[in-house]
């Protein structure tokens, strides 16, 4: 299956559907680059984290400087659009993720 029928799309209140996937990917780049800046370290220095974890350690270390929207209403938006599933999914192994770096790359 592809295309709208695929399982990978949402059906949001837009007026296309959303690859939840690569959205999910982005919001991990943005929260990860939030994260690095925040502890002074590169992106690829911190662990491999759940978006919820990413999330709550964010408000855990910035929830008071007023750099982010409520806790709620940021946490909803992002089940919103990705669902529960994918913002607590259980990430590959560090050997997972290197066998699907070296596919890619040859």
């Amino acid at each position: 299956m592809c295309g709208q029928s695929s399982s990978a799309y949402k059906m949001t209140g837009w007026l296309w559907p959303v690859d939840k996937q690569l959205v999910a990917e982005k919001i991990r780049a943005r929260l990860e680059k939030r994260l690095a800046n925040f502890l002074a370290c590169e992106v690829g220095d911190l662990p491999r984290m759940k978006i919820g974890t990413l999330i709550n350690t964010l408000f855990l270390l910035l929830g008071d400087t007023h750099e982010l929207g409520g806790y709620f209403a940021s946490m909803d938006g992002v089940l919103s659009i990705l669902g529960r599933e994918v913002v607590w999914e259980d990430l590959p192994k560090a050997e997972e993720t290197e066998t699907r770096k070296e596919e890619v790359i040859h």
